[in-house]
């Protein structure tokens, strides 16, 4: 009986295991070329669809609307790119690590470091890719530094995307259930991901939501980004002049980027953690017979 449970004692330390499962996890990262390519096929045609639509835009009272969908459109392309290939590969990829933890391999914490950080930098070209063909096509504002902030809120709304792909993946048992579940979650986001629902009219119930909302997050941080310091022709006494008076008509007057980017920082830190616990209270166990038991 000791030396079955020596087999379930971790064989390493905690720094030891961090170093193997990263080098393992990078290399699993870097070697599958066709679902890395197929990520960049797809965030670059997506770019490329919606900068054909919303072409070079003007700033014309029209197009006051049209930057608004474009910039949710692009929030949520963003998320469910991420969320989906994190739904697919996560949950089959924990079939492996179950095994791997009841055999006393590693545990949890180096497990999902290690994964974390071999893969989030690899993980940011995609979306940087993205925002770096769109944005010049769509002849968004003409700013270096807006630029710069619209790429780091579409990296930042894929790594919080992908949390929740990880949280929703260790909650379930199966891909085919991962692959229900996490869609549904995102439609509820996408709904009150604050421009087809304005957030002062939601219901008291549900205005939790949006403050949970990856989606709400990245579009109002996207959305205050264009907008502010914007001007627009105007023709009549009650035409938009200003893109903060466009803000301000959707909920978004009080709206900045650095509290679109904590908001996502919040969800995405607490799915990590969730994702944590979840591995943690779900760990195989097993019982240990004695030699006598089937005598």
């Amino acid at each position: 009986e000791g030396a079955r449970r020596e087999t379930r004692r971790r064989k390493c330390s905690w720094w030891t295991q961090f170093k193997l499962l990263y080098f393992r996890s990078f290399r699993q990262v870097i070697r599958d070329r066709a679902t890395n390519l197929i990520r960049i096929t797809t965030n670059v045609n997506s770019a490329l669809v919606f900068g054909s639509i919303y072409w070079r835009l003007k700033r014309t009272q029209s197009t006051i609307q049209d930057r608004f969908g474009l910039l949710q459109v692009s929030a949520i392309n963003t998320a469910m790119a991420s969320v989906t290939k994190t739904l697919t590969a996560f949950s089959r990829e924990k079939i492996v690590v179950d095994r791997e933890r009841t055999k006393g391999d590693y545990s949890v914490g180096p497990y999902l470091l290690a994964k974390l950080a071999a893969e989030l930098p690899i993980s940011a070209v995609f979306p940087l890719l993205f925002g770096a063909v769109e944005y010049p096509m769509c002849g968004l504002n003409k700013s270096l530094p807006k630029f710069g902030k619209f790429l780091g809120l579409v990296t930042v709304e894929s790594f919080t995307s992908s949390a929740i792909g990880l949280s929703v993946g260790s909650l379930v048992s199966s891909p085919e259930a991962a692959n229900a579940l996490g869609p549904a979650v995102m439609v509820i986001f996408i709904v009150f991901g604050g421009y087809y629902c304005n957030p002062e009219n939601v219901p008291l119930a549900f205005r939790w939501i949006p403050r949970v909302s990856l989606i709400k997050h990245g579009f109002e941080g996207l959305a205050a980004n264009e907008f502010r310091g914007l001007s627009f022709e105007t023709k009549l006494p009650t035409d938009v002049a200003t893109g903060e008076q466009a803000l301000q008509r959707i909920g978004f007057g009080e709206s900045t980027v650095p509290k679109s980017l904590a908001g996502l920082g919040r969800i995405m830190l607490f799915n990590w953690m969730l994702t944590f616990h979840i591995l943690k209270s779900k760990k195989p166990s097993f019982q240990f017979c004695e030699d006598g038991d089937f005598n």
